[in-house]
């Protein structure tokens, strides 16, 4: 009976918070899912504008855009559990990527590098602008179709991943990655190239 209980009330916080969700997203394709953990935060004058989101989104991961931010998706996009994107200046994101769990994806360095900036920041109060992204130097990301970035990956700022990539677990990606190549390691480099010669286990295409 209190198992039954407890699925009742975590499915009437799921739909609210799915509610909530929807109301955070300018743009949202048809059949899409906000899954347990998925978030969405909007702050420092960011609006629902700034983020857009094709078909066929599944979300177990957080969406976090500061001051006009840009968070554009296409369609067929699975962001995993504990992961975060996060942009003050934009991440573009192609169709068919998957993101594994605990994956971070800044468009900035989350705070300022020169050391007395930081002591700025340090004596600021939770939620004061000087703890934003605003003071972090930031460039923009593109991650383009058909991506595949592994567990606890890290992508920075400035980095474009080419289309049919795979960035593996554990990477930190802080230089381009060209398409159909795989990269790993910290900091990660190329390992393999032209994967997409390599032999297939389907033996039809999408669409035929």
């Amino acid at each position: 009976m209190i198992s039954l209980i407890n699925k009742i009330i975590e499915g009437f916080l799921e739909k609210r918070n799915s509610k909530r969700l929807f109301s955070l997203i300018g743009e949202l394709g048809e059949d899409y899912r906000f899954e347990k953990g998925s978030n969405i935060e909007l702050s420092f004058g960011s609006t629902k504008n700034d983020i857009s989101i094709g078909k066929r989104m599944r979300l177990r991961g957080k969406l976090a855009s500061q001051y006009g931010g840009k968070i554009i998706i296409g369609d067929y996009f699975n962001l995993n559990a504990n992961s975060v994107i996060g942009a003050v200046n934009s991440v573009i994101i192609g169709d068919f990527v998957s993101i594994g769990a605990s994956v971070t994806i800044m468009d900035n360095n989350n705070h300022p590098v020169q050391p007395d900036d930081r002591k700025i920041k340090q004596l600021s109060e939770s939620g004061h602008k000087f703890r934003s992204w605003k003071y972090a130097e930031s460039r923009p990301i593109t991650i383009e179709d058909n991506v595949w970035i592994g567990v606890n990956a890290r992508i920075n700022k400035g980095v474009t991943i080419g289309e049919n990539s795979i960035v593996a677990a554990n990477s930190v990606v802080t230089k381009d990655v060209p398409k159909n190549s795989i990269a790993a390691g910290n900091p990660a480099r190329i390992v393999k190239t032209d994967i997409d010669q390599l032999p297939r286990f389907f033996d039809y295409k999408i669409n035929e």
